[in-house]
């Protein structure tokens, strides 16, 4: 990390030994994490980053190429999941699926978010059945098996998947999706009562021709 204004840089060559039946092998170091470029401490800072800011600013702040922040993430998560002893996916049990669009919407990602923590647990770059297996393939029997809660639209696919993954889980619609359909089902009966009121109106004006000359003589009558 950088000191006040000045750019900090530590160099040091690693020891190397070639093992004939694990390969090269480099000696870990007190300050950076196995197989890292950087130091442990300006990792957890650019972490600390991620959390708050896309990875472009991260990589502009941090003077570092945007897929090494993706990497430095990674270390950190695995390394913080190793000291608490709990793996990303235990303890699931109310999960949402959903697919975002990214790069002006010809892109998409599958997500799955935990409701519990209130967190990411797992993305995915595509969308449908092929990668929303990759992620329940992740899972171990008991884990899928804990699930209760699984919130997701009306996809019939995702429902079925998730009933033969996790079968102890209860399909629940999420907010979003439900306020959609509702406004669509509104405005569909607007759209028809509108088309009604207007043809009764239409119906009930003087559009006869019999009305229509009668309006016409009455008005090219000749003043006294």
């Amino acid at each position: 990390m950088d000191l006040a204004r000045s750019r900090c840089y530590l160099e040091y060559r690693p020891a190397r030994v070639r093992c004939p039946e694990h390969g090269v092998l480099v000696e870990r170091v007190p300050w950076a994490r196995h197989r890292s470029r950087f130091t442990r401490d300006f990792e957890n800072w650019v972490a600390c980053l991620a959390v708050r800011c896309c990875m472009s600013a991260v990589a502009r702040i941090a003077r570092v190429e945007w897929h090494s922040v993706g990497g430095i993430c990674r270390r950190v998560c695995d390394e913080i999941e190793a000291q608490r002893g709990v793996a990303r996916f235990d303890g699931l049990r109310r999960i949402g699926i959903d697919e975002t669009s990214y790069k002006k919407g010809h892109r998409y990602l599958t997500v799955v978010v935990d409701h519990d923590r209130g967190c990411l647990v797992w993305a995915h770059e595509g969308y449908g059945k092929e990668v929303l297996n990759l992620f329940l393939d992740e899972l171990t029997r008991e884990q899928g098996r804990a699930i209760e809660v699984v919130t997701a639209d009306g996809a019939r696919w995702i429902k079925a998947l998730v009933r033969r993954r996790c079968p102890n889980a209860r399909w629940v619609m999420d907010p979003f999706h439900v306020v959609g359909w509702m406004n669509d089902a509104l405005d569909e009966v607007r759209r028809d009562e509108w088309q009604v009121a207007k043809a009764a109106a239409k119906a009930a004006s003087p559009t006869d021709s019999a009305s229509l000359g009668f309006t016409r003589l009455t008005n090219t009558r000749p003043n006294p």
